[in-house]
This record gives structure tokens, C-alpha cells and sequence, in this order.
């Protein structure tokens, strides 16, 4: 397909919309393959800029972009990204109320402005949506994180794979643009499959190395004090991500912080909306440098100048682990991501791994349990959202929280349930009677008429155009009632048929994405689970070894991600030690004090010697004995322990 001459260059809308003066390597070649028609896979590394690799042929083709993508919190930003830029988006995900699903995909069918519509993939092939998207002139087809597709990838989502089916509802020739930053090749083979990609399609690969990343593993029993001298090496006043498994570290990884007199701040799911959004809008201000963090933190954030990420533990898949240590240097300075191991780390790793597959009679009294919570009939409750709270769930119906927690993983990847963490929805109102109506309603209501007057007030005719976020603690002030008043007018108002209103929330919530299966009858498929788990070890032992491994560590992700005879970086722990280690081989000199210091105070084996020194250290260390015992000043005693001369 040709852009019709009247359409701007691709260029000239990266400049108008993104003020980008030119694209980052590789952008330019995927967008010429979309623009062309052909089905297109781009591989581009953590922060390499994928979305402007849909969102601008986006914009230079007629028809509205249809964007796939698994993460509401990054969906509702890159929604909110393209307004601030005066582009016109909708999204579509669990939490929203039937009113604001219809409005959108009005919107969408009939409002020729909107560009973009984001959907999660369990929406897609609803009822509702399959009738309208086959009214919207869909010109293009963006799959986000396309590795959820693959059942070899880390993060397999079965609702993904009925991402095809939709393709038969899509204009004849509607190209498919599928991105990750992580993929395999046999993730890549899958994608391509699963997709349905055409023939000539493209697949457009960068190399995952980052040449201005230093990767280091520090082996340690003092995590804390590690972090300290990581923090403090870096240098004053530097930007840091410090990543914790749990919200607990991450509050006591926090506070330590501050108490060594550092800006630091901890970030998760539990914090209340307000106090989460402030302190990632600190974070992006400079107002605080570090961030100690769970692992969702860090998505759709574009803040190049992050010098460091550390990991308190080692993630559970090296995907994980490349996209998170990848949001270090997007602004191509040097920059550093470390791992702190401790000794009992691998164990620890593995025994997660054997925990998240529990038994499958655990799975489905897990299933039942999650009926009995939503009070959902056999039969009933696809994609139907409510709050969900795992603590309370799991004491409620006498549960582990570990088993509760990853039974219901098994259920989201066997496409029977979701569940989403804490994302903030303010209160939202859109009023659905005519201006002439409501003002007859205004007269004959008086004890309504105030609160409509300042719902109008504040936000004016877009009330009529569509439901409009509203803040209910403003309205309470501006009234002089309470807020618990307000809602209360708000739900008769919306009971009442004048305005549909859509509470706050800030819950977990989770949804049945079939009709609820009888849990005895619940279709488990236990060689594709038996797969799941070898897969899920395999793994486990690839992060196992990494954080072991004393070759280059970006030569060792690279070679998991199947790249061919990867280059040493040079700037990783293991290579500026085999840099030492060779200055050291030829300057044993260097050695001799410490070694002399070490073996005047205990006699010791080469063995008992080594253990004192870095694993990386060892070759140089062997080669300074052997020198000085070369030269007289050591020798070994007949039971095989180093002295020095003098003292034997």
C-alpha cells in the first residue's frame, strides 16, 4: 500500500507530534514495512522506542490503529501520553462499566478524530466488540508485547491467541505490526504463527546488546551494606531503581536508605493512588533519586538518565531481568545494573519455581473459592470485574496465600481467570439527557439542582460528549456536604437515569474471562501444565547460571536470546576482572602485599587462599603464588600449606 500523496512523511509527524528531530536506528525500516502493508515483527530492546513504531505509520495511514497490550496502567499511559499530544485515543479494560465500554467503541465507530483504540486481548472477541469493530475502518493491527503469545515466552497469555480470529473481522489487508523487547527465536517462530503473518512478512531484529551497560553479580551475606557501597560508588545525586520481590523490602530497603541519608522512597501496589502517583512524579522530577520498587514499576516510564538499577534478588526469568536492568542508560551514558546474590539465593529460586505449581485439586478448590468470593453461578460471569483483595481471600476460605497466589497465575495462563493489580480509576460522569431535559429536571429537582450546576460548572458541554473524570472530594468542598452525600446524589442520579456515574476505584480487581466452569469439571490441560513447569525450571536454572557465571555477562544474555557469536562488552564484573586479572599476570608485584599479609597470619592451603578472593580474581591470584614461590619468598610446608620463606 502507497500513503496517498496528500499524507505527511513519516518524519514530519515524529517532528510534529513527538518534537523528535530524527528516529533511533532501526524505527525508520519497521515503519516503511508497516506503511508498505506487509506483516511486521520488530524486536527492539528495553527503551529503543516501540511505540513510535505503530503510533506514527499510524498516523500516516487513513483508519483507526487498534492496539493490543496486556498492562492497563501502561495502556491508561500511553492513552494519556497521545491526548497530551492532541491525538485522540480510547482504551478498552477490565473495570469499566458497560456505559463507558459503548461510549468508547461509539467513538471509535463513528468519531472519524479518534486515531487509537487500546483493548486488552480477553475484550477482544466479545460480543460487543466483534459487531463493532466490523463497523470501524481499522487501518492497522499493533500486537504489544507479541511475547505473551508464545507458550515458550515468560509471560504466556492465552487470551492472546485468539488475537487471529480477529484478523477475519479487519479489513481485507490490514497489515499486523506485532513488538517486544524479548524473544527468543523460538518465540519468534511462535509469533509469527500464532499471528497468522502473511507471506513476505518482515521481522526486523536489533542486537540486545547495550555496549554502555555494565552488568555485575555481587556475591554477598550482607545485602544492605552491598547496596550501600553500590549506591554510594555510583555517585552523589545519581537517578537509581532498586528492585524488591516484595512490598515489605521495599519499605525496609526504603527507610535504611534514608537513614544513610539518601532521597530514597519505596513504590508498590499497596500504597494508596495519590501517595503512588506522587512519589513516581518525585521520582521523574529528580525531587527523589531512588526508588526502591516492585517489579511493575519502571513500565511506559521514559526517564533516560537512570544510572543505576540494582536487584536485591535476582528475577525469576532473565527476560525479566533484561527488560528491567534495560530502564538503566536509555540516554546511552554509562550506566550500571547489578545483581546482589546471596549465598542461599539459587535454592531460594528454585524452591519458588517447584512452589508455583501447585497441585491441580489445590487449583480448582482455588477456582471454587474464587466463585464463592464473586458469589458467580456455574454458567455465569465472563469478563465480569470485581474487586479482589488475595489476602483476604486466602484467610477467608482458609487458603496459603503462596497457594492462592499461584493457583490463580495457573488459572490466568489457562485462560480461565484474571487478575490485575491496584490500578487508580477516579470517578467518572457523563450526562445522557438532552440540555433541555435536564433543565426541566433542574426545576422540578431542586434539592439536584446545585450538584448539577457544579458538575456543569467545573466541566461544561464535554459532559453531554462523554463520560469526563470528576473529583468528588472538589464537589464536596465546593457544596460544603460530604463526600459519602455526594456519591449518594451522584448513584440517584445515575439510578434515575440522568447521568451515568462510574465510582473510584483502587482495588485489585479480577474477572472469570469464561463462564464459570463447575470446578470439578474445570478443563485443566495437564501436559500442556507439565510443559509450563519443565519450562518454568529451565528457566530458573538459566538465572541460576547467569548470576554463577564468570564469563562476559552480556555474552551470556545474548546467547539466551540466540544471538550468534555475541562480542565481549568489556565493562561487565567478569570482564573488567579478566582485564585485572591479565594486568595482574603481568605485574604479580601487585598481589604481594595482600598475599604476604595473608599467609604471615595462617599458613594455608592454594584452596583455603582462593576462597578469600573474588571468583574472578582467582587465575591472577594463582599466577602471583606461583611468582613468589618462583622467587623464594613462599614455600610449602610438607603438609601442603603455603608459608612464607622466613617462617617456615
Amino acid at each position: 500500500m502507497s500513503l496517498p500523496s496528500t499524507a505527511p512523511s513519516p518524519l514530519a509527524i515524529l517532528r510534529e507530534h513527538w518534537g523528535h528531530q530524527a528516529f533511533r536506528p532501526g524505527q525508520e525500516d519497521i515503519i516503511s514495512s508497516v506503511l508498505a502493508g506487509q506483516d511486521t515483527l520488530a524486536l527492539l530492546p528495553t527503551g529503543g522506542g516501540k511505540s513510535i513504531c505503530f503510533q506514527v505509520p499510524a498516523l500516516a495511514r487513513p483508519g483507526i490503529c487498534l492496539v493490543v497490550s496486556p498492562l492497563i496502567a501502561l495502556m491508561k499511559d500511553q492513552v494519556e501520553n497521545l491526548r497530551k499530544r492532541g491525538l485522540k485515543a480510547e482504551a478498552i479494560y477490565a473495570g469499566m462499566s458497560h456505559q463507558e465500554i459503548d461510549h468508547a467503541l461509539d467513538n471509535c465507530v463513528y468519531g472519524k478524530a479518534v486515531k487509537f483504540l487500546y483493548v486488552s486481548p480477553e475484550r477482544l472477541l466479545t460480543e460487543l466488540f466483534q459487531v463493532r469493530v466490523q463497523k470501524m475502518n481499522v487501518g492497522l493491527l499493533a500486537v504489544d508485547e507479541a511475547h505473551c503469545l508464545s507458550q515458550w515466552g515468560y509471560d504466556f497469555r492465552p487470551p492472546y491467541l485468539r488475537i487471529a480470529e480477529l484478523r477475519a473481522l479487519l479489513p481485507a489487508g490490514t497489515p499486523v505490526i506485532a513488538l517486544t523487547a524479548t524473544a527468543t527465536a523460538q518465540v519468534q517462530a511462535d509469533i509469527v504463527e500464532k499471528l497468522q503473518f502473511r507471506p513476505g512478512y518482515q521481522v526486523f531484529k536489533q542486537s540486545f546488546a547495550r555496549p554502555r551497560l555494565s552488568y555485575s553479580v555481587l556475591h554477598t551475606e550482607d545485602k544492605l551494606r552491598r547496596l550501600l557501597e553500590v549506591v554510594r560508588g555510583v555517585g552523589p545525586g545519581k537517578t537509581a531503581i532498586v528492585y524488591a520481590r516484595t512490598r515489605r523490602q521495599t519499605e525496609d530497603t526504603a527507610a535504611f536508605l534514608q537513614q544513610q541519608r539518601f532521597p530514597a522512597a519505596a513504590y508498590h501496589a499497596g500504597l494508596a493512588p495519590d501517595k503512588r502517583s506522587q512519589v513516581q512524579q518525585d521520582w521523574i522530577a529528580d525531587k527523589v533519586r531512588l526508588i526502591v520498587a516492585t517489579n511493575a514499576f519502571g513500565m511506559g516510564i521514559d526517564k533516560p538518565d537512570v544510572r543505576l538499577v540494582a536487584h536485591l534478588d535476582a528475577p525469576d526469568t532473565l527476560e525479566a531481568y533484561y527488560q528491567e536492568a534495560g530502564r538503566a542508560g536509555r540516554d546511552g551514558q554509562y550506566a550500571f545494573a547489578v545483581v546482589l546474590a546471596g549465598p542461599n539465593d539459587g535454592d531460594e529460586l528454585r524452591r519458588r519455581t517447584t512452589q508455583a505449581f501447585p497441585p491441580l485439586d489445590t487449583v480448582r478448590r482455588v477456582y471454587q473459592a474464587l466463585a464463592n468470593y464473586s458469589r458467580t453461578a456455574v454458567g455465569g460471569g465472563e469478563l465480569a470485574a470485581f474487586d479482589f483483595d488475595l489476602q483476604q481471600f486466602a484467610e477467608t476460605y482458609r487458603i496459603k496465600a503462596v497457594d492462592a497466589h499461584n493457583s490463580l497465575k495457573i488459572l490466568e495462563r489457562e485462560g480461565f481467570v484474571q487478575v490485575n493489580e491496584a490500578v487508580f480509576h477516579p470517578a467518572r460522569v457523563h450526562l445522557i439527557m438532552s440540555n433541555q431535559d435536564l433543565y426541566a429536571f433542574q426545576v422540578a429537582n431542586a434539592q439536584h439542582d446545585l450538584l448539577i450546576k457544579a458538575l456543569l460548572r467545573q466541566h461544561g458541554g464535554e459532559l453531554f460528549a462523554g463520560f469526563q473524570t470528576i473529583s468528588e472530594n472538589g464537589l464536596a468542598t465546593s457544596l460544603r456536604r460530604s463526600v459519602n452525600e455526594v456519591r449518594q446524589q451522584l448513584r440517584y442520579l445515575h439510578t434515575a437515569g440522568i447521568l451515568h456515574y462510574q465510582p473510584r476505584q483502587e482495588s485489585p480487581q479480577a474477572m472469570f474471562t469464561t463462564p464459570r466452569f463447575d470446578a470439578a469439571k474445570l478443563p485443566l490441560d495437564q501436559p500442556r501444565l507439565t510443559a509450563a513447569r519443565d519450562l518454568a525450571q529451565h528457566k530458573t536454572n538459566a538465572v541460576v547460571q547467569y548470576v554463577a557465571g564468570s564469563r562476559c555477562r552480556q555474552q551470556l544474555l545474548l546467547e539466551y536470546f540466540d544471538e550468534a557469536d555475541p562480542p565481549r562488552c568489556g565493562v561487565c564484573d567478569n570482564c573488567l576482572a579478566a582485564k585485572k586479572a591479565q594486568q595482574a599476570a603481568a605485574n604479580p608485584e601487585a598481589w604481594r602485599p595482600q598475599l604476604l599479609n595473608l599467609l604471615q597470619a595462617t599458613p594455608q592451603t592454594p584452596r583455603q587462599l582462593l576462597a578469600q578472593f573474588q571468583p574472578q580474581d582467582a587465575a591472577a591470584v594463582t599466577a602471583a603464588v606461583r611468582e613468589l614461590v618462583d622467587v623464594g619468598e613462599l614455600q610449602y610446608r610438607e603438609d601442603g600449606k603455603l608459608v612464607v620463606s622466613s617462617e617456615q
